[in-house]
C-alpha cells in the first residue's frame, strides 16, 4: 500500500483553488456568449467566444453557435482563420472539414471549395469509420454527390459493406431506381436484411410509378443469380404489395417446390386474396392446393377456404344464380361425406347452412346443420357461440323474433366483451329497430358505440345517428319505421317488396330526410337484383341530390363499378373513377380507383 504524501495532496489543494477561478470565468464568458447569441446580438457573443477559443478552439461547446455568428454578420475571413485553427486541432473532423467547404463556397470560391472535398475524401477514405460519418454529415449538409463518391470509395479501400446507406442516400437524393437496385445489392450479399429492405420501400414508395420500377429489376437479379432465392421470395412479397396474388401465386409456387415447404405460403398468399376480396384468385389458388396436397395436413383447410372463395364469388355476381348455389351445397355435402362431421369440417358446414337459409329458402334443413354443428366433439366455444347467431338471424327470416332474441341474448352473456358478444347486442338492437321500438334500440347501440371491435362500433354509430336524425320529425315517426320495416325486408332477401314499400314512402314522404338513404338502398337492391342500368339511374340520383353527404363517394365508386364490370362501358367507367380522385380524395376508395384506371388502361394485369 502507498504511503500517504502530505506534499501530493497540498499540491493538489493549491491546484484546485488558483483553478476555480479560471474555471468559474471560462463558464461566465460561455453562459453570456450563448445568452447574446440566443438574443441575436451576434457581435456581443463573438466577444466572448473569442475568449474560450483562444485556449480551446475547436470546442464542442462554442463552435457551432461561434461559427454561425461570424457568417450571419459576413466576417468570413475571421470564419476562415477559426477553422484553419479548428482544423489544426482536429484534421479530420468531418463537420469542421465541410464547414471549411461550405464557407469557399459562400465566397464563391467553387475550385477551392471542390478541391478541400477532394482532399478530405481521399484523407478518410480508408477509415471506415471516419468515412460513415462524414458521408451522413454531406448528405444532411445537402451535398449528396461528394458523399456517394466517399462512400464508394471507402466500399473499394475498406472492403466494408456501404450497400444501406448508399441506398439510404438515394433514397434522400430522390432517385428511387438507384436505391432499389442497391437494396438488390445488398440483398445479394445480406439476405436477412431483406424485411428491413421491405419495410423501407413500403414506406417510402408512394408513386406506381416508383412501385412499378422493382418488378423488372427482380427478374433481371433472377436470371443473373438463378441460384439466390432472396430475390424470388422478394418478387413473391413485391406481388403481394401490389395485391397480384396470380402473379405472387406462381412465384410462390416455384419456391414451394424447390424448398418442399408443403404448401404453406401459398396457403398464406391464398388467405390474403380471400381477405382482399380477390375470389377468383383465391379460387385460382386454393384449387392448386387441394389438388397437389390432398390428403395432408393442409388439404382440410384449403379445401374449406376453396368451397369458401367459390361462395363468395358467387354470391357477388348479381343475380346470384341459385343453380350455382345448389351446386355449391352439392359441394360441401361432398366435402363433408369426404372428410367427416369434425371441428375441421364445422365452419364447412356452417357455410352450407347459411346458403340453405338464405338463398335456397331451406330453413329448416339448415336449422338443423347448424344444430348438429353444437354437438361435434371440440369445436371451439367461439364457432358454437357464432352457430348461435347464425340460427337467430334464421329465426328472424321466419319471422320469428322472440326465438331470434333469446339466442342472441345467450351469446351475449356466453361472451361478455368480445366481439361475438357485440355483435349478438348489435343483433338485439336491429330487433328493436325493426319493430319501431327506437328508444331501446338507440339505449343498446349507444352502449356499442364503445365496443372494442371497430366494425360495430361503427355500425353501432351509423344506425345511432340514422335513428337520432330521423324521429322526432313527427309524432308518430312514421316515416322511420316504415323505412326501419322495410329494412327488415331486404334482410329477409324480400327484394321486391322492399322496392315496392320504397316506391310507396318516396311519394308519401316527399322530401324526408330519409330521401338519400331511400335512393342509396334503392340502387343496391337492383344491382342485387341484376338491374343495373335502374341502378345507375338510383346512383346517378344520390349524386345529384346531395354529392357531398355520406353516400356520395359510395355512390360515385359503385357507379364505377357497375359501368366497368356490369354495363361494359369502360369509358363511363374511368369518368367515374377519376372523378373519385378529384371529387373525394379522401373517400377509402381511391386507392382501389387508381388501380382500376390503371387496369383499363392496360397498366397493370391482374
Amino acid at each position: 500500500m502507498k504511503k500517504y504524501n502530505p506534499l501530493s495532496f497540498l499540491l493538489l489543494f493549491f491546484f484546485i483553488i488558483f483553478s476555480l477561478p479560471i474555471f468559474a470565468q471560462k463558464s461566465q464568458n460561455l453562459a453570456l456568449a450563448d445568452e447574446y447569441y440566443q438574443q441575436g446580438e451576434y457581435e456581443k457573443a463573438i466577444q466572448y467566444y473569442q475568449k474560450i477559443a483562444k485556449k480551446a478552439p475547436s470546442a464542442s461547446y462554442i463552435y457551432a453557435n461561434y461559427l454561425d455568428a461570424m457568417l450571419r454578420l459576413e466576417k468570413l475571413k475571421e470564419a476562415q482563420k477559426y477553422l484553419e485553427k479548428c482544423l489544426k486541432d482536429r484534421p479530420l473532423a468531418p463537420q469542421i472539414n465541410i464547414d471549411y467547404a461550405k464557407l469557399f463556397l459562400q465566397k464563391r470560391e467553387d475550385k477551392k471549395a471542390n478541391k478541400h472535398f477532394e482532399e478530405y475524401i481521399n484523407s478518410i477514405k480508408s477509415n471506415s469509420h471516419l468515412a460513415r460519418v462524414a458521408a451522413r454529415v454531406l448528405a444532411q449538409e445537402g451535398f449528396y454527390q461528394h458523399a456517394e463518391k466517399l462512400y464508394l470509395q471507402a466500399q473499394k479501400n475498406t472492403k466494408e459493406n456501404y450497400d444501406m446507406d448508399l441506398g439510404l442516400l438515394y433514397l434522400a437524393m430522390g432517385k428511387p431506381k438507384k436505391m432499389i437496385k442497391q437494396f438488390l445489392i445488398l440483398l445479394e450479399k445480406r439476405p436477412n436484411d431483406a424485411p428491413y429492405v421491405q419495410h423501407l420501400l413500403q414506406s417510402r414508395l408512394s408513386e406506381d410509378e416508383e412501385w412499378d420500377m422493382i418488378e423488372p429489376m427482380l427478374y433481371e437479379a433472377i436470371q443473373k443469380h438463378p441460384d439466390n432465392e432472396i430475390f424470388s421470395e422478394m418478387l413473391v412479397w413485391y406481388f403481394l404489395q401490389r395485391k397480384n396474388f396470380i402473379m405472387a401465386f406462381r412465384q410462390a409456387k416455384a419456391l414451394d417446390k424447390r424448398n418442399k415447404s408443403e404448401g404453406m405460403k401459398i396457403m398464406e398468399i391464398g388467405m390474403l386474396a380471400y381477405n382482399n376480396e380477390e375470389w377468383k384468385s383465391a379460387i385460382t389458388i386454393f384449387e392448386h392446393l387441394t389438388e397437389s396436397y390432398k390428403g395432408q395436413r393442409i388439404y382440410p383447410q384449403a379445401k374449406h377456404f376453396l368451397m369458401a372463395s367459390k361462395e363468395e364469388y358467387i354470391k357477388h355476381q348479381f343475380p346470384v344464380n341459385k343453380e350455382e348455389i345448389k351446386s355449391l351445397v352439392s359441394d360441401y355435402q361432398e366435402l363433408l361425406s369426404e372428410i367427416g362431421w369434425s371441428p375441421n369440417t364445422a365452419k364447412s358446414a356452417r357455410n352450407m347452412a347459411l346458403l340453405q337459409a338464405f338463398y335456397l329458402n331451406e330453413k329448416e334443413i339448415a336449422i338443423n346443420t347448424l344444430n348438429k354443428i353444437t354437438k361435434i366433439r371440440g369445436v371451439p366455444h367461439q364457432l358454437i357461440s357464432q352457430v348461435k347467431l347464425d340460427l337467430g338471424d334464421i329465426y328472424v327470416l321466419k319471422n320469428e323474433p322472440w326465438e331470434a332474441t333469446l339466442l342472441y341474448s345467450q351469446v351475449e352473456k356466453t361472451e361478455k366483451e368480445t366481439p361475438l358478444g357485440y355483435s349478438a347486442k348489435l343483433k338485439n338492437a336491429k330487433l328493436s329497430y325493426f319493430s319501431g321500438d327506437f328508444k331501446l334500440a338507440k339505449a343498446h347501440l349507444d352502449i356499442l358505440k364503445l365496443a372494442t371491435s371497430r366494425k360495430i362500433a361503427n355500425d353501432a354509430m351509423d344506425l345511432s345517428i340514422l335513428i337520432q336524425d330521423n324521429t322526432g320529425l313527427d309524432s308518430s315517426e312514421t316515416a322511420m319505421k316504415e323505412y326501419a320495416a322495410i329494412d327488415l325486408l331486404i334482410f329477409q332477401q324480400q327484394y321486391q317488396d322492399a322496392l315496392s314499400a320504397y316506391k310507396k314512402m318516396l311519394s308519401h314522404f316527399d322530401g324526408h330526410s330519409l330521401t338519400d338513404e331511400i335512393y342509396w338502398k334503392e340502387a343496391t337492391i337492383l344491382q342485387k337484383m341484376g338491374r343495373f342500368e335502374e341502378a345507375a339511374e338510383k346512383l346517378k340520383t344520390v349524386l345529384k341530390l346531395n354529392p357531398s353527404d355520406i353516400f356520395g363517394d359510395d355512390a360515385n365508386f359503385l357507379l364505377g363499378k357497375i359501368y366497368e364490370e356490369n354495363l361494359k362501358d369502360t369509358q363511363k367507367a374511368e369518368e367515374y373513377y377519376k372523378k373519385q380522385l378529384i371529387d373525394y380524395a379522401g373517400s377509402v376508395y381511391v386507392v382501389e380507383a387508381r388501380k382500376r384506371i390503371r387496369r383499363l388502361r392496360g397498366e397493370i394485369i391482374n
